[in-house]
């Protein structure tokens, strides 16, 4: 019997297999795109992960990982599937349910069944416990039944599953500390056992925090923007305080975690969640207050062309999920404006999503104006050049605060920036920390997820 079966292998799934490969385990990764198997099986990894492409290669090289597109008998099942919301906000569990019933039939008494998405309150001991009921298993008494998140950083998953701190949440303790040993081979920071209801909320949380937050910094923004004030500063220097922690504005709120996990409560406790939707509400219509304000200049009108930059939903990495590139491409199209959306790293993930580019001069070509929504380095790097050579017009907002502004004020550009009001001065923020608080300045990051 194989040691472990992995059910999904994106951007959590394909690390945490070779991981577990690499501690010795034989594995067998699985996932329903059969060119993402094929792929592995050639050792080649297409997401732009800091070394995972070396670590599915020793993993693949040790005999201990191979990829299929069915599952198989194991002693360990973890199910590292998308649990993404509807779009009127509720949880879509489909693709948990899918992956507990494909395990169901093979699970053997004895096994460990561990669900690492993120999801609803309720759903390891009610939508895997149900699927496991049904197959004649009871949780906790026949079968190991656990929930334990994942608290990584794309672009930096592999270091961050090995050593970031591990909540594991069982149905009974016992099934706790089955997964707490499994976890603790290749696992390098503390791993504390609950109960899976509470691990499952300590996720929510995490996220939701995180976007009540920036919710916070994008309404002081607003303001700041009507007072004639730069919010950039009265954040750094309120962070000064040494109770203050107020994170970054921003042109949204990106990624497969922030954008989605708070919906989770909302949709499950909707009558104690109005502080939460009012935070993914402000966060959702940064976008449209993006095009709003360069419509409100009169910088562009229906049937100009906006070139946004950034489809990434954050800095140096190719991950494009519900980035806030992608919905101002979407609002600006929708309002009438022709959109090019560039970015040097960031693939479509699904068929349907906004179409992205990866030539820039085509992108800014004739462009009444310009956005930048994500502070990759090669956007850090532009010149005022780069933009007047292709560009029809001379307006910039530069909604990550990334570029040099007296460069471009001194080419001729307007130019824009969230936060920042009319009447004050366009100027670099502070430095984004000193020595005594990098720590913090890293856990500011809105883009992080």
């Amino acid at each position: 019997m194989t040691d472990a079966c992995v059910i999904g292998l994106g951007y959590v799934g394909l690390p945490t297999a070779s991981l577990m490969a690499t501690a010795g385990l034989h594995v067998v990764g699985v996932d329903v795109n059969a060119e993402r198997v094929d792929a592995i099986e050639r050792d080649e990894v297409v997401m732009d992960e800091a070394g995972l492409g070396t670590l599915v290669s020793a993993a693949r090289k040790s005999g201990n990982l191979r990829a299929s597109i069915e599952p198989v008998e194991a002693e360990v099942f973890v199910i590292c599937v998308p649990t993404p919301v509807t779009g009127d906000q509720h949880a879509d569990l489909s693709m948990v349910e899918a992956a507990a019933r494909a395990i169901a039939p093979l699970v053997r008494p004895g096994n460990l069944v561990i669900l690492e998405s993120t999801s609803p309150i309720g759903t390891t001991r009610n939508v895997v416990g149900g699927a496991l009921r049904d197959a004649g298993l009871a949780p906790g008494v026949d079968v190991h039944l656990c929930y334990c998140p994942e608290r990584v950083l794309p672009g930096n998953t592999v270091a961050e599953l090995i050593n970031n701190h591990r909540v594991i949440g069982g149905v009974t303790e016992r099934c706790a500390r089955r997964a707490r040993d499994m976890y603790a081979r290749f696992c390098q920071g503390e791993i504390t056992t609950t109960d899976d209801l509470t691990a499952e909320m300590v996720k929510l949380t995490e996220n939701t925090f995180r976007d009540v937050n920036i919710a916070l910094a994008n309404t002081l923004a607003r303001i700041a923007e009507d007072a004639g004030v730069d919010v950039w500063r009265v954040i750094e220097l309120a962070n000064r305080h040494p109770r203050v922690n107020v994170h970054q504005p921003g042109p949204g709120v990106g990624g497969h975690c922030i954008p989605v996990d708070p919906w989770f409560l909302v949709d499950g406790f909707p009558r104690h969640a109005q502080l939460i939707t009012e935070a993914r509400t402000i966060n959702d219509t940064q976008p449209r207050r993006v095009l709003d304000r360069l419509v409100a200049i009169g910088a562009v009108r229906p049937g100009d062309t906006i070139a946004i930059l950034g489809a990434a939903y954050k800095a140096d990495i190719d991950d494009s999920r519900s980035s806030p590139g992608a919905a101002l491409a979407a609002v600006a199209r929708e309002a009438g404006f022709d959109t090019r959306l560039h970015d040097p790293r960031a693939r479509r993930q699904h068929p349907g999503d906004e179409p992205i580019t990866r030539d820039l001069t085509a992108a800014l070509q004739g462009a009444a104006a310009a956005v930048v929504c994500t502070d990759h380095a090669e956007y850090r790097r532009l010149t005022p050049a780069v933009f007047t050579e292709h560009m029809a017009g001379r307006v910039l907002f530069d909604a990550r605060r990334c570029l040099d502004p007296g460069a471009f004020i001194a080419a001729g550009f307007t130019l824009l920036a969230i936060g920042v009001g009319d009447a004050a001065p366009v100027s670099p923020p502070l430095a984004a920390a000193d020595a005594t608080r990098a720590d913090v300045a890293a856990s500011n990051d809105p883009k992080s997820c």
